[in-house]
């Protein structure tokens, strides 16, 4: 059985910052809270590219996927993303709560995590002495290459028919399979990738010190 460990999370993350490494920062709009930005490689014929909007308590990313954050204590929502989250890290599970469309798009059933699920399951059964010799080989045949996983419904049953030497999974009915979709984890590098480009370009074209106390 492959490593439970790995993390596709950790994978996406690194495969996104390549996709945005070339990334420029075009301003569209800014009067004040009232931004339009757009953020793509030149030449890239807008592979990867993203746009982030505000409005007072209001930020819209458009990755491909759109989503619209919004919360009444915050008037640039820009700040509640530079204060919930380190540079270039996000935190999907306090943003998810400020989504207030897109929502249908912000969680699903995950396939990472129904594999990690089962497979950390069967090894804590080894470890035990409660799983038969050979189970591993056996679900990874009869599970993740012969199983009809692509949706919860069917992941469910396929661990519900189960059997190998009189082993089951027992009862899987409380094990959760959901998790954040791609597109709204992707959607939240983008806004704090955003933020990082503008947050840069405005402590670029601010005067130095001595340049201000020139004035």
């Amino acid at each position: 059985m492959s490593d439970i460990q790995s993390s596709p999370e950790a994978a996406a993350a690194a495969r996104f910052a390549r996709d945005v490494a070339g990334h420029e920062l075009t301003v569209l709009r800014e009067d004040g809270l009232y931004r339009h930005l757009r953020f793509e490689t030149p030449g890239m014929r807008g592979a990867y590219a993203f746009e982030l909007i505000t409005w007072p308590y209001n930020l819209v990313v458009k990755t491909g996927w759109a989503f619209h954050f919004d919360i009444d204590a915050t008037s640039d929502m820009f700040d509640l993303f530079r204060n919930t989250a380190f540079s270039g890290e996000i935190n999907p599970h306090y943003w998810s709560e400020k989504v207030r469309a897109g929502r249908d798009e912000v969680e699903g059933f995950s396939e990472d995590l129904f594999e990690q699920q089962v497979k950390q399951h069967v090894v804590e059964a080894i470890r035990n002495g409660d799983a038969p010799r050979g189970i591993g080989a056996e679900v990874t045949r009869d599970i993740f290459e012969w199983g009809e996983i692509d949706n919860e419904v069917s992941a469910r049953r396929t661990l519900d028919d189960f059997r190998f030497k009189d082993w089951t999974f027992g009862e899987t009915w409380e094990w959760n399979f959901q998790d954040f979709k791609p597109g709204f984890l992707h959607s939240c590098r983008a806004i704090r990738h955003g933020i990082d480009l503008w947050d840069a370009a405005k402590a670029a074209s601010a005067p130095s010190q001595r340049e201000a106390g020139a004035l």
